[in-house]
């Protein structure tokens, strides 16, 4: 899809540059250019987006831009500054625009940013439901809440019944953009940053869409902000991303730590998984973690997730759930290399190899969630808040 662009400029000759850049990306068509002295009241010619040279100390084009991208009706905004700045940057996210260059624009980098306002629309679109939050809460490292919250994520996104949204709280470690190969501008940290400025306007500017129903949310991109995320924080941002309803869904990688930010997670949460494997390390930490979760007494449902089973194991599962006293809800099947090569590809097992005998495990949780019949009701046996978020017996 073209979208229609109206490009506005200060200098004729970047008048000209920004109509080449447009036609030469191919995402887009001119339907109108002029200076900035002629900026529409409103837009009648069918134009989508707003192209335009930006001008420093122009309070009359900074009134424009805000009095414009207030109105969702109107064409989106897209920004080209001679050099960008990190506060120009703030400025102009905050005025509600969609997407900032810097001269040169090239074709791709265009293309790119066409492509993600597109994706970014869906997110005006109505949820489909009330905002689950599901947290998933590891034993200990390494047992596989990030590969699980992405594959889960990412099916739930082909449903295309509402919108996901990942979460990354393993703030000192987290890892789930590689699960997708990609680089995002930004992160959790620029959300605590201007929290008290949020609102859903800037905030579709913060997270990364990766499909047109899936979007990320990253982690801290260092340690140092890693350490200036609090509690407070996060509850601010979980409540604030429930209330607003743009997400059916919002998965949260949490971590495997006992740490305030985690504990605050847990609490926001409408259910939560807590993963293990079949390692008496891990299964000695899933017994410490059910007595503290136990001593705080969250009301919130809990699953225990059994990753990487091999049903060839001399350990079963109902020695599992003897060993922990609590009822093993779900086995997912093992396959090493399978998960090794899709985390180095940097592209979920469910995207890449949907028939996999764990992908298929995943698809029957997705499924329950997207409100779909189980026409197998053994495989779906034991997830029982996954029953109960769909109203089904």
């Amino acid at each position: 899809m073209a979208l229609h662009f109206s490009v506005y400029y200060h200098s004729p000759a970047n008048g000209d540059l920004l109509r080449q850049v447009i036609d030469s990306s191919g995402a887009g068509l001119l339907v109108a250019a002029n200076d900035l002295a002629h900026l529409p009241v409103a837009s009648g010619n069918g134009t989508d987006v707003f192209l335009l040279e930006y001008q420093e100390n122009n309070p009359q084009l900074d009134q424009w831009i805000e009095t414009t991208a207030t109105n969702p009706k109107n064409p989106a905004i897209f920004l080209v500054f001679p050099e960008i700045s990190a506060s120009q940057l703030w400025k102009a996210l905050h005025l509600g625009v969609k997407e900032c260059f810097a001269f040169p624009v090239g074709p791709e980098e265009f293309k790119e940013a066409v492509n993600r306002l597109l994706v970014r629309t869906a997110l005006k679109a109505p949820p489909g439901g009330p905002t689950e939050i599901i947290s998933f809460l590891g034993c200990k490292g390494g047992v596989g809440t990030s590969f699980l919250t992405a594959n889960l994520g990412y099916l739930l996104s082909r449903e295309q019944t509402g919108q996901v949204l990942l979460v990354d709280l393993d703030l000192q470690y987290g890892q789930l953009v590689y699960f997708f190969n990609v680089k995002t501008p930004h992160s959790l940290s620029d959300i605590i940053a201007h929290l008290e400025e949020m609102d859903h306007s800037y905030l579709q500017n913060l997270v990364y869409p990766y499909n047109k129903f899936l979007s990320l949310l990253p982690g801290p991109t260092n340690l140092e902000e890693a350490e200036a995320v609090t509690a407070e924080h996060l509850g601010k941002i979980l409540s604030y991303l429930k209330n607003m309803q743009a997400f059916r869904w919002i998965l949260v990688d949490a971590g495997h730590r006992m740490e305030e930010i985690t504990l605050k997670a847990l609490e926001l949460s409408d259910n939560l998984v807590l993963v293990t494997v079949p390692s008496v390390p891990a299964l000695a930490n899933t017994r410490k973690w059910l007595e503290l979760l136990h001593l705080l007494d969250l009301e919130v449902p809990l699953e225990i997730w059994l990753n990487a089973w091999d049903q060839n194991s001399t350990l079963s599962l109902s020695a599992v759930s003897d060993y922990l006293g609590a009822e093993v809800h779900g086995a997912l099947p093992f396959d090493v290399d399978a998960v090794n090569r899709s985390i180095n590809d940097g592209r979920p097992l469910t995207e890449t190899d949907p028939r996999h005998p764990l992908c298929q495990a995943l698809k029957t949780r997705a499924d329950k969630l997207a409100g779909k019949e189980i026409l197998d009701e053994a495989l779906a046996s034991g997830w029982g808040w996954l029953k109960r978020l769909t109203g089904k017996a």
